[in-house]
């Protein structure tokens, strides 16, 4: 099946956008504490333009897609450089730098607009993501404090690896042939290359926010006569308790905003009598937990004011103050991380076009419903249901209405279906469905009976009804096979025979075999 590099382009585009809302939130947090998260914001903003600008060629005119694409990605790398070394107050002019980023613009524009060579183009990209992120990376393993340099080793690391692939994906160019000098049809390298590359800014941006939190925890940290300093600068939210009693005493501005109560309204008052603790057990394996030690970046959830919730991270140690025992707590709030972590697991797992678990959920959930059937001695019905004549429909209607005709089918059968069953889109014009818990045969034939009924149902695009039908190949856990490779192998077997007999249709393994 051919790797569809549009569509990497577009998660490419998202997960970088999504990026770019993580280091915003550390930007508008941290900005004035911490030189240099300007450039650094301003990376991930380059790269989320020239992704954008990628995922608009055939929209704008080729050469202001690629130079526009190459122009931001390249300004970004700078920016990350320059970023960094302001960061760690180790900034230093590198004129050299420009002068390589005005000659690689120049080879862009001449390899775009005189002689239109992707290869070249590619070469260039991969050897200015050498160039620049070595630069980085080097920095951070070699020109640092050994303080900073420890904060500083995940993103140094990361930076190698992009480094690394990068001359592994010339080599690779150079060595196998692109099949096209259109960039999404230039084959699987450059797919490689787009999941890799934004995997690796999605860990970037991890390390810079690991670089930043560890930075913060250092200044709580700090020297004892810097203590009240740190304390009310903190971006986190910082309390102290007594631990004779548990009452708090002092609070800063990072509870404020992040409870949204003033101190004179918990000053005096146990966490419990306050209301932040959700559940008062929650309270309790706090105080065990700390008896044993300190507690760091343990994920809770806390109800705020005005009966809201936020998950954060708490961290605590028992200090002395004027000699009593007092509980100093720091409170990272990451409810909007915990949200984009979130929406890029379901992006992870599930189909774009219909939102249906795509390959890696439906064998999770494969698994789960052949422990049950052992469990229970029942069936799991493997159902490959392929839509006939989808393209003629694009042919005759554009993609748009075959786009359209696949959500509606994926809609009519999440509808028909138990909860219990799994639909999932597998790419093209293909669904598998599982079928949990299954007793009798007729119990497999009357649903996929009305399946076939249900997707026959006209569509109507834009006012045009679409008349559609459906080949459905059905495999039978544990009857034909135990291994779901195997169990898919031989669905897709049944569901091609109904194809070649007049499709419409639905058949069953086990009687291709006996036949």
């Amino acid at each position: 099946m051919d790797i569809d590099i549009r569509t990497i382009a577009l998660l490419y585009f998202i997960a970088n956008a999504m990026n770019n809302g993580l280091l915003y939130i550390i930007w508008r947090m941290y900005r004035k504490h911490f030189r240099g998260l300007s450039f650094l914001f301003a990376d991930m903003c380059f790269q989320t333009l020239g992704s954008l600008f990628l995922l608009l060629r055939g929209a704008l005119p080729a050469i202001v897609s690629i130079v526009l694409t190459n122009l931001f990605s390249v300004s970004g790398l700078i920016c990350l450089l320059i970023g960094l070394e302001l960061f760690f107050n180790q900034f230093r002019r590198r004129i050299y730098n420009y002068f390589a980023f005005a000659i690689y613009m120049v080879m862009i524009v001449y390899f775009s607009a005189f002689h239109d060579n992707l290869l070249m183009r590619n070469i260039l990209l991969s050897g200015s993501i050498v160039f620049f992120n070595a630069q980085s990376s080097l920095f951070l393993f070699r020109e640092l404090k050994k303080e900073s340099r420890r904060i500083a080793r995940f993103t140094a690391s990361i930076l190698l690896v992009y480094c690394i692939f990068s001359i592994g994906r010339i080599i690779a160019l150079v060595l196998l042939p692109q099949p096209s000098n259109d960039f999404f049809r230039s084959g699987i390298v450059n797919s490689i290359a787009m999941i890799v590359y934004s995997t690796l800014n999605i860990m970037i941006t991890a390390g810079l926010i690991m670089m930043v939190s560890q930075r913060v925890l250092n200044v709580v940290q700090a020297e004892k006569d810097k203590y009240n300093k740190a304390f009310n600068s903190s971006p986190y939210a910082l309390l102290l308790t007594k631990v004779v009693d548990g009452k708090i005493f002092e609070v800063n501005e990072g509870f404020v905003q992040m409870s949204g109560y003033q101190p004179e309204e918990v000053v005096g008052k146990t966490t419990l009598e306050v209301g932040l603790w959700i559940d008062p057990e929650d309270r309790r394996e706090f105080v065990l937990d700390l008896m044993n030690g300190d507690i760091r970046e343990k994920e809770v959830n806390f109800r705020v004011k005005n009966d809201t919730f936020k998950t954060c991270l708490i961290s605590a140690t028992i200090i002395l103050i004027l000699g009593e025992e007092c509980i100093l707590t720091s409170v990272n709030d990451i409810s909007e991380m915990n949200q984009i972590r979130k929406k890029l697991e379901i992006f992870a797992l599930h189909d774009t076009l219909t939102g249906l678990p795509n390959r890696q959920l439906f064998y999770d959930r494969a698994d789960i419903y052949f422990a049950n059937a052992r469990r229970e001695k029942s069936r799991v019905a493997i159902v490959t249901l392929d839509i006939d004549r989808l393209k003629s429909i694009n042919d005759q209607w554009g993609h748009a209405a075959g786009d359209f005709a696949l959500v509606c089918v994926s809609g009519r059968l999440q509808n028909l279906l138990r909860k219990g069953d799994t639909v999932s889109r597998f790419g093209g014009d293909e669904f598998l469905i599982l079928l949990d818990g299954v007793l009798r045969a007729e119990d497999i034939h009357s649903v996929v009976k009305k399946m076939i009924d249900r997707v026959a149902i006209p569509i109507v695009f834009k006012g045009v009804p679409m008349s559609i039908s459906a080949s459905v190949g059905i495999a039978v856990y544990p009857n034909d096979d135990a291994e779901i490779e195997e169990l898919i192998r031989k669905s897709d077997e049944a569901m091609y025979y109904i194809k070649e007999h007049g499709r419409n249709g639905y058949k069953f393994y086990s009687d291709i075999v006996q036949e």
